[in-house]
């Protein structure tokens, strides 16, 4: 390894500010550029296509937020500390996050990524803050890295890169799905509302309201049941395992609709297994068990959840009676089993492609630290 040498991060990466137009001023705000937060990146994929929030050209303009082009990197600098992505297009970024673009002479981006990928618990070690945990430009040269030839580093890229390209295709794979599938309930159960008898929400759907189990029954060693407290868990379709528990207080099974109810509400995963849930989350599950039916449902009822969101509700929180109440159409059980028998198949595809995804980041973040320390080596 005597090519290999040790440098600071922060001398082989140039680091960008963000910033944000004001939230006052109409202009500046649901133009054609995107722009990210957090909120859109904090997952486990590799890439970054599509933002909550978009500003206009006159927001860029007259603020300190900036575009950064395709394959530059973004990484959360406040709050929650360490989120990391590579953009897939051009996109503009708000002040609590950096974007990192490689210095050419050391590294290239894709490098870049998986190195600082590598580094997110070092960068996280130095944060700082009365407040808020905070990364500033300094940390990166703070942090030491092994920095092999350009060569090898665009081997190592290609190995980690093949298997989140995978990753991402068969994540993309998932949403042209997921669309189909919504497409379908569209068009069978709201253009057709009007001929369905009314009915209150729940009517139809069974609902358990999530409950913390004790703190000292917490883990991250998988001992109990997995345990989800909140949207923050929530990925597409799926939450990521995180927490377990070893005295849970309340239960969901095995694809029930899994709904946040706690400020921002009205997100929505399914869960792939029996699991613990916290206050922040309630478990839908239809009467007669039809499973891709009342995920759909649930999902199409974002208009009644946003009611909550704007009206407000007692510390931002949905009670089972404030669920229950929602006013809803009820089709009939034959046309229910038909939409199971047609959308099902392509529910378990989704499953499927999920397990595999999880596959596949595992056995990247096994070579990952392996490949970017020399432990193993790629002949170039």
């Amino acid at each position: 390894m005597s090519e290999w040498r040790e440098v600071k991060l922060g001398e082989i990466v140039k680091i960008i500010s963000g910033g944000t137009p004001k939230t006052n001023v109409k202009e500046y705000w649901n133009g054609d550029i995107p722009w990210l937060s957090v909120v859109d990146f904090n997952n486990t994929n590799r890439y970054v296509y599509n933002t909550e929030k978009s500003i206009t050209n006159k927001g860029l303009n007259e603020s300190s937020t900036k575009i950064l082009k395709k394959g530059q990197l973004i990484i959360s600098a406040r709050g929650t500390v360490g989120a990391l992505a590579q953009l897939g297009r051009d996109m503009a970024f708000n002040q609590s996050c950096y974007g990192l673009d490689a210095i050419s002479e050391f590294t290239f981006n894709d490098y870049l990524y998986y190195l600082v990928k590598w580094a997110i618990n070092k960068l996280k070690q130095q944060t700082h803050g009365a407040v808020f945990d905070t990364i500033t430009r300094e940390t990166f040269d703070y942090i030491d890295v092994l920095l092999p030839p350009l060569s090898e580093q665009k081997v190592i890229a290609s190995v980690l890169g093949s298997l989140d390209d995978k990753i991402d295709l068969l994540h993309r794979n998932n949403q042209t799905l997921e669309a189909i599938a919504e497409t379908i309930f569209r068009q069978w159960f709201i253009e057709e509302a009007d001929k369905f008898d009314k009915c209150l929400f729940g009517d139809e759907f069974d609902i358990v309201m999530g409950q913390s189990p004790p703190g000292n029954t917490y883990n991250e060693v998988g001992d109990g049941i997995v345990f989800f407290q909140g949207r923050s868990d929530f990925g597409f379709r799926f939450p990521t395992e995180r927490v377990y528990c070893t005295s849970p207080k309340r239960i969901a099974k095995r694809f029930d609709v899994l709904l946040s109810v706690r400020a921002p509400v009205g997100d929505i995963n399914m869960a792939m297994e029996e699991c613990c849930i916290g206050r922040g989350l309630a478990a839908i599950r239809h009467k007669k068990g039809y499973t891709s039916y009342a995920y759909y449902k649930v999902k199409s009822l974002q208009d009644e959840f946003d009611v909550f969101e704007r009206e407000g509700t007692v510390f931002g929180a949905v009670s089972k009676n404030d669920l229950k109440s929602i006013k809803t159409t009820m089709p009939s059980e034959k046309l229910v089993r038909k939409f199971e028998d047609v959308v099902s198949p392509i529910d378990s595809q989704i499953y499927f492609n999920t397990l595999q995804i999880r596959t596949l980041q595992s056995l990247r973040n096994a070579l990952l630290p392996k490949l970017i320390t020399g432990e193993i080596r790629v002949p170039v």
